[in-house]
Formats: structure tokens, sequence, C-alpha cells
């Protein structure tokens, strides 16, 4: 009898951990939930002032040169992170524009994360932005410097590098970019 009580007293015990384990263990995996949906970048700022849509005038804050940001420059998911960086479509034939003609089109990557410590851990940290630039392929590394760290409940922040044509110096360049994302409300 007082084997069968033992028995019994320390499978309790044994379910009740078990609960609880699981309990955190939930809690702490569903954390990220509240981080989920869609971001803009309100902020694109370079370690180096540059001329991207070739209007005469540099800027380090890079939203200044770049007109397609929106709601969806970043969208989180239970299991994938999307971005959706500007990518320079540029070309050199337009004869009203022989200096170069830009666009900047969003480039979609998505990897999957870690959530822990206010901060997702990505699985890959670069891709490959395939472009052509009047019809020669011009391809650009982009590498991730950062995980995408968690500022209050409504920003993020993180840090890439990645090549933009500067019409100042008429060259590619490779810019440190820190930015900010804005939860949208959507």
């Amino acid at each position: 009898m007082i084997k069968r009580n033992l028995f019994k007293t320390h499978l309790i015990i044994l379910l009740s951990l078990t609960l609880i384990n699981c309990n955190s263990d939930d809690s702490l995996n569903k954390e990220y939930e509240k981080y989920t949906g869609n971001y803009e970048i309100i902020s694109f700022k370079s370690n180096v002032a540059v001329d991207l849509n070739n209007d005469y005038i540099s800027s380090k804050e890079l939203t200044n040169e770049i007109n397609s940001f929106g709601l969806h420059d970043l969208e989180i998911k239970s299991s994938i992170i999307s971005f959706f960086f500007p990518k320079t479509w540029i070309t050199f034939q337009y004869p009203s524009s022989p200096e170069g003609s830009v666009e900047f089109l969003d480039y979609g990557f998505g990897t999957k994360y870690q959530y822990e410590n206010n901060s997702f851990s990505l699985e890959n940290k670069s891709y490959v932005e395939e472009s052509y630039i009047d019809n020669i392929e011009n391809n650009k590394n982009v590498t991730l410097i950062s995980d995408l760290n968690v500022i209050d409940s409504n920003h993020l922040e993180m840090s890439i590098s990645k090549e933009y044509y500067d019409f100042r110096t008429s060259e590619w360049i490779m810019l440190d970019i820190d930015i900010i994302f804005k939860k949208s409300n959507i």
C-alpha cells in the first residue's frame, strides 16, 4: 500500500512538473507573437552621405533618397521573416538622362529565425540581389550585419551592408545602413 501511494505521489509530481515545463516553454516560444505582422522602414541611415536619386543632394538618411518604402518592408510570421529592401534599377540608355535614370524596387528576402532575449536571431544573413544594368548582369551581395532587435513594442532595428549607386561619385558604394522599422497598423 505504501509503495502504491509512493508511486502515485511520484507520478503526480512528474506530471505536474511536465505540465509546468510545457507551459513555460509555450509562453517563451510564443513571446515573438506580439511582434508578428508588417513593418515599414522609417529610418534607413547610411554611414556615408550619397546621392542615390540624382537630385544633386547627398544625404545619410536614405529615406530622403529612396521613394519605395511602404507598409510591407518587413513581415514577421511564426516561422519566417521577410525583408523587402530597396533594389536599384538603373539605366544609362535614356537620351534625356545620359548620367543615368534610376528607380527603386522592393527586393524580397526571407529567412527562418529563433526569438530570444528581445532579438530575432536570423538563420541566413546574406543574399544575392540579382540585377541587370542595360542588359548586363550586375548582381549585388547584401549582408545582414546584425540580427533584428526589439527597441520597443512597435519598433525594431538592424544593420545591413548593401551597395547603391552614388550619382555624386558615379560609382557603386558599399554602405553600412542602420534601419529602424515601425509596426504598421493595418
